[in-house]
């Protein structure tokens, strides 16, 4: 019985914060509205809002047929989890733009946890496949087991994965990577044209079906990228490996792609000299200059 305990006593996950490198450290997520007590994990399934940033968002809260999530009469307020209310239905997961939602299921089994999060890869795992399951930086963690897998129209076809874990890493594990055809669809690039393509969102539910263009040059911070005509810039960017777009005016913090669609302005970044422009709505132009934007930025 003491080795059961031990086997499955909750890891953390370390980092140096959000504001260093867009990680909230285990302290700054227990301290938001978002994280549910001890107690409410080990009571059964129930959802896990990681979101530390005053951003205009609020889909959640009508996504919730319980009225669990609220926001308030500001929109900029920060989620709050009534961990009562909460029966772990998962709808309010694919209805954040910023993919921050979880459900987690910590005694699915005495020794395994269920882990519940969006899934916008293709191709989908498939129900008892193996997989890779990763942490909040695309780490290997353990092996996981797909369970079940929600893609229905109520989620607006954002797939929902859930799948088995040792109970342990519960806290820690936010996702997969699953190896297909030489290439992880999580955490590496993929080499040659048409692996290419596979990493890329060509059929967009805001902008729609996206047909790639020609490769072309654009220009980040002096250093000379490769892209595709037409393509959103902050598509580009993350195929580069490129995270940070700006920091912000008060406190100097990092800031990189949060709601994908053009309402918030984490990805804003300065093009062609004019600061401001979200990344995620604006298609690439063959020589472009791009800069990470400091502050409000300067008109070039």
């Amino acid at each position: 019985m003491k080795t059961r305990e031990k086997n499955n006593q909750l890891l953390l996950w370390t980092s140096k914060g959000a504001a260093a490198e867009g990680i909230p450290t285990p302290d700054e997520l227990k301290k938001t509205s978002g994280w549910p007590s001890l107690k409410r994990l080990q009571g059964g399934p129930v959802a896990i809002i990681e979101c530390i940033e005053e951003i205009p968002c609020d889909p959640c809260e009508s996504a919730c047929p319980a009225g669990a999530i609220k926001i308030g009469s500001s929109i900029t307020n920060l989620p709050v989890l009534d961990e009562d209310k909460c029966t772990g239905c998962g709808l309010c997961i694919s209805s954040c733009p910023g993919l921050a939602i979880f459900v987690l299921s910590l005694n699915y089994t005495d020794e395994s946890a269920l882990v519940s999060f969006p899934f916008e890869f293709l191709p989908l795992p498939k129900v008892g496949e193996e997989v890779s399951a990763i942490d909040r930086e695309g780490r290997t963690v353990c092996k996981g087991k797909v369970v079940k897998i929600l893609n229905k129209r109520k989620q607006d076809y954002t797939p929902v994965l859930s799948i088995s874990i040792p109970k342990k890493h519960a806290l820690v594990v936010r996702g997969i990577s699953v190896k297909k055809n030489g290439f992880s669809k999580q955490n590496n690039s993929p080499q040659g044209e048409n692996n290419e393509n596979k990493m890329r969102v060509l059929d967009h539910p805001i902008l729609g079906r996206q047909s790639p263009g020609k490769m072309l040059n654009i220009t980040v911070d002096g250093k000379k990228i490769k892209a595709r005509e037409g393509e959103m810039i902050i598509a580009a960017l993350l195929n580069a490996g490129i995270r940070i777009n700006r920091f912000t005016p008060k406190y100097k913090e990092p800031r990189g792609i949060f709601c994908g669609i053009g309402q918030c302005t984490d990805c804003i970044m300065t093009v062609n000299g004019i600061p401001n422009v979200r990344t995620c709505v604006t298609p690439v132009e063959g020589g472009m200059v791009i800069e990470t934007q400091y502050g409000r930025g300067e008109w070039g």
